[in-house]
């Protein structure tokens, strides 16, 4: 759940919001809507700790977090697909990364090996062991096969794009997710990722925000 207390937003003399109170509760969709500059994506960057509100708070609850949907399709072109979404689950990514870095050295110490011990611990702990499966059936149910899952990003189609970074948001079943439109109109492919979002959110009992100019 996630949990908004007493929350104002001001930058020098203009007040966006003032003592906002919400509660976003599992398994239900909330929306976000308002002309463009009246606060919307400042407000969901407060509630994802970008951004530091003027007053009050926003939580959630322990071992909780929260995902979006990354509407920049050739930001990861350089990344395997597999990888593109295992980066949905921020902390595992790092940790794994970090990892692999540890092993690849060839002067390996034994505070490298502690540092080790204890990022194994919490690879563990967050299910890290399952992370490439748990990719592979997403990216599957999404119409990815896994002869694609290796392919760079940028080999890819748009659609095609679209249903990975719709894994990312996914994976790793985050308490929250959100989608921010910055547009004032839909593209058919935003569309279509819409579509197959709300299918699979809403099998979920997760909290999902929706942000948009209408």
């Amino acid at each position: 759940m996630l949990t908004v207390n007493n929350v104002s937003m001001q930058f020098s003399t203009r007040k966006l919001y003032e003592d906002v109170n919400l509660k976003f509760t599992p398994g239900n969709c909330y929306g976000v809507i308002g002309a463009n500059g009246a606060g919307k994506s400042t407000f969901l960057k407060i509630l994802e700790g970008k951004l530091q509100p003027t007053t009050g708070t926003v939580s959630m609850g322990p071992n909780e977090r929260m995902s979006s949907l990354n509407q920049n399709h050739f930001a990861f072109e350089d990344e395997e697909v597999l990888a593109t979404v295992i980066r949905g689950h921020e902390k595992l990514y790092e940790i794994m990364i970090e990892k692999d870095a540890l092993y690849a050295k060839p002067d390996f110490s034994d505070e490298d090996g502690i540092r080790a011990a204890e990022l194994e611990g919490e690879f563990a702990e967050m299910d890290g062991w399952n992370a490439e499966s748990e990719a592979d059936q997403l990216l599957q149910n999404l119409g990815i096969d896994e002869s694609m899952q290796h392919m760079k990003m940028s080999e890819l189609t748009e659609p095609q794009k679209v249903k990975v970074l719709l894994g990312q948001a996914l994976f790793g079943s985050p308490d929250v997710y959100y989608w921010m439109n910055r547009r004032t109109g839909w593209t058919s492919n935003q569309l279509a990722g819409w579509k197959t979002f709300w299918l699979v959110t809403k099998r979920l009992s997760s909290s999902f925000l929706m942000t948009g100019i209408f």
